[in-house]
């Protein structure tokens, strides 16, 4: 069955990212991009990632901290733990997560 035009469009936003490796390692490559580029930071990007027979679609908007990103397994899954970890160590790690969370806990003891 030949995908239809609107799919094959859609699929060439996504950027594919295959387990939770690749999805590091794209996330890690679209935050240097951002942080050198402006125009580039301002876009939504897309992610298309798999897992075996897991395919979900990932928005990121790396425009300003804290990134926000959306998520849509294309079976209706939750999302996986392991995504979860992933993401959420690039934020701690490279998303300015543990920087805020040091500033809130310095704030709190001055308080």
């Amino acid at each position: 069955m030949a995908m239809q035009r609107e799919e094959l469009e859609i699929l060439q936003k996504y950027i594919p990212a295959q387990g939770p490796d690749g999805l590091k390692r794209v996330l890690e490559e679209l935050l240097e991009k951002c942080k050198s580029d402006r125009e580039f930071a301002a876009q939504e990007h897309y992610i298309l990632y798999q897992l075996g027979g897991q395919k979900s679609l990932m928005k990121v908007d790396m425009s300003q901290a804290p990134f926000q990103f959306w998520y849509y397994d294309l079976l209706g899954r939750p999302m996986t733990k392991k995504v979860e970890e992933t993401i959420a160590d690039f934020l701690w790690d490279k998303g300015g997560e543990r920087e805020r969370y040091l500033q809130n806990a310095v704030q709190g003891e001055q308080q």
